[in-house]
């Protein structure tokens, strides 16, 4: 099995379980730190996730589709980590929005790195206009004449090019946005893992 690759089967056991917790460990937890500061709490985090899911499946509730299940579970184990710690009065934090911020560009450039090796798998012709255009900073204008194009041609096939790019990158990765701006995303479990993605 690929690292990071799914099982396929439906955890009925703890066996099971814990080679499908192994296969999703590691992203699971990325997902935590990006969330945490402390490498430390994020570790006692992903195991509160593994203790649910053991829950769950000593209760035989067998999750269908136990990496969005675990995902879930994380972002639950997060959520409940942040309200028993919250101070009953929150003083307002100037700079909170700044690191927000400063973390969604953060994700946002460390998913642009799988972008060019999604790129390379493109046919051609939309291949070498959504680099020209994208990555090289080229005028669409500029581009049409280097290829001997109308603009109206160099526009259809960029914008074909960054809809197959996008279907591309949907099928490797579950990616949440706001404003613009990756907020978050993760590999999909039950797919190969992205070419040139962590």
């Amino acid at each position: 099995m690929a690292k990071g690759e799914m099982p396929r089967v439906t955890p009925r056991t703890q066996e099971d379980l814990g080679v499908a917790f192994v296969a999703l460990k590691s992203s699971l937890r990325n997902y935590l730190r990006r969330r945490v500061s402390d490498p430390n709490l994020a570790e006692d985090l992903l195991q509160d996730v593994f203790v649910k899911a053991s829950v769950a499946i000593n209760a035989n509730r067998f999750p269908n589709n136990l990496a969005g299940w675990l995902y879930a579970a994380a972002r639950t184990t997060v959520v409940d980590y942040y309200r028993s710690v919250r101070p009953l009065a929150i003083e307002l934090d100037e700079n909170m929005l700044d690191r927000q911020q400063a973390c969604d560009e953060l994700l946002h450039q460390e998913l642009s790195l799988c972008l060019r090796p999604l790129v390379q798998e493109l046919p051609e012709i939309y291949r070498d206009t959504l680099i020209a255009v994208e990555f090289d900073g080229k005028t669409m204008q500029a581009v049409a004449v280097e290829q001997d194009l109308s603009l109206s041609a160099i526009k259809s096939r960029a914008s074909r090019a960054r809809v197959m790019l996008k279907e591309k990158l949907l099928s490797c990765c579950e990616v949440e946005m706001s404003v613009g701006l990756v907020t978050d995303y993760h590999p999909h479990a039950i797919t190969r893992p992205c070419n040139g993605c962590g």
